[in-house]
């Protein structure tokens, strides 16, 4: 099944413009996390989170002001769809051990008597201490630079040579920094299936590049005469409909889940449409470009060797 029939574009040729492209998403992201900091979810911040289910469409200027008696500055907003009649309320307050419930309990106990005509039907609470949140967010960190770090080793073993693992890597690293700056512009929180996201998507970035890295060997064996971009090039064409067809089919899954999936999995999913499509472009160019400056530098200073 071929989508593009013979396809011979020079993707090296416009790689320059794409990487220059990148360091403006990088620098621009890099500034609105600096600007804005990144937001976190109740299990890095720590914190209670709830969740309620009232009767009737809430008024959420006036659950606010009920909020506000009991637990200043709170963030409250509507959770889910309309026809739900669900509040999501977040107080970043530390619970006492002996009463891990007494935040929830006092919102819950406040609404009652202040926004009484509306009751609260259902509600679910989540709660994490600061410790255990500092502690998550340290581990998230180390989870996602071990992941780098052994698919770098991986590549570079498997390939034979360190050029390849570093632009898997250095793909791999673009594609979490595109995929934060996007988080923050779009006000998505960072939380424990936002970091399952972006630890899968450097997966899938990688095994689509190890899918061109791997014709690009194969090339190699059969033209040894052949300049090193040529082949690159026509190992990028010559995996260019493996490219579409399986990564627009997970796309495919990833937009409806986006779209269906509720808002509990809407970060999630988020992050794999971004990261989808950034890794598909990642590989393109980032990681072979990579490998082409890479030994082009290398080719360059064995030439420079002979002539002095």
């Amino acid at each position: 099944m071929e989508i593009i029939k013979n396809p011979h574009f020079d993707f090296l040729g416009k790689a320059r413009y794409f990487i220059a492209l990148s360091a403006l998403f990088i620098l621009g992201g890099l500034a609105l996390m600096l600007t804005h900091g990144l937001a976190y979810g109740v299990e890095f911040s720590g914190g209670t989170q709830l969740i309620l289910h009232f009767q009737s469409l809430p008024a959420v200027d006036q659950i606010r002001a009920a909020i506000d008696r009991t637990s200043p500055g709170a963030v409250i907003q509507s959770y889910g769809e309309p026809s739900q009649n669900r509040v999501l309320v977040r107080v970043a307050q530390e619970a006492p051990e002996s009463d891990l419930d007494a935040p929830a309990r006092a919102i819950r106990e406040e609404l009652a008597r202040s926004y009484g005509q509306n009751p609260v039907l259902e509600s679910s609470s989540e709660i994490v201490g600061p410790i255990v949140g500092a502690e998550l967010r340290q581990k998230a960190v180390y989870l996602t630079v071990l992941g780098l770090l052994a698919q770098l080793i991986y590549i570079a073993a498997r390939f034979r040579g360190g050029a390849w693992g570093v632009a898997a890597a250095i793909a791999g690293l673009h594609d979490i920094l595109i995929s934060l700056g996007f988080l923050t512009l779009f006000q998505y929180e960072i939380t424990l299936n936002v970091i399952a996201a972006l630890l899968t998507l450097v997966g899938y970035s990688v095994n689509d590049t190890v899918v061109v890295f791997d014709r690009v060997r194969e090339n190699l064996a059969k033209r040894r005469k052949e300049p090193l971009p040529s082949i690159l090039n026509d190992s990028m064409n010559q995996t260019l409909t493996r490219t579409l067809i399986s990564n627009g089919t997970t796309l495919l899954a990833v937009v409806g889940l986006y779209l269906f999936g509720g808002p509990v999995l809407r970060g999630f999913s988020f992050t794999m449409v971004i990261g989808v499509l950034v890794g598909t472009y990642s590989t393109v160019f980032i990681a072979v470009p990579f490998v082409n400056w890479w030994y082009g530098r290398q080719a360059t200073g064995a030439k420079a060797a002979r002539a002095a």
